[in-house]
Formats: structure tokens, C-alpha cells, sequence
């Protein structure tokens, strides 16, 4: 499932989209959350949209840093 539901108004190019929503299928698959568990989801997303907006536009290291946060 595509970031895109989440992103509002934030302005992101369709690579950018395409990197967040790999990076978020990903940590989903991690932490086995699925595609019914929207407000988990929800969380991930937002959480990998705000790295994407300070920088971060890897999606293995978003994967990872929202991964290494959930441990926390």
C-alpha cells in the first residue's frame, strides 16, 4: 500500500513517494503490522515522512531507523 494516503500536504516527487512507500511496506513486514492495522500503519508513516522531510531518502535506512526507534 502506497504512502501516498498519508502524506497530506507535504510535497514529494514520485520518486521520493516511491522510496517512503517501499520503506514502509518494509518496517511493516518487520513488525508484522498489516494492511488491516490502519492506526499502526498510520504511525509508521508518519514517522518515515517526517525522516523524509529532514533528509533521510533511502528506504533502507528509513526501514531501519524506524525499525531501531520501534525497538526503543
Amino acid at each position: 500500500m502506497p504512502i501516498r494516503q498519508y502524506l497530506e500536504q507535504h510535497a514529494f516527487d514520485p520518486e521520493a513517494i516511491a522510496v517512503m512507500s517501499r520503506a514502509l511496506e518494509a518496517a511493516c513486514a518487520a513488525l508484522q503490522i498489516g494492511a488491516a492495522d490502519t492506526n499502526a500503519r498510520h504511525v509508521i508513516a508518519t514517522r518515515i515522512i517526517d525522516l523524509a522531510r529532514s533528509g533521510v531518502m533511502d528506504a533502507n535506512a528509513l526501514r531501519d531507523r524506524v525499525l531501531l526507534e520501534a525497538k526503543s
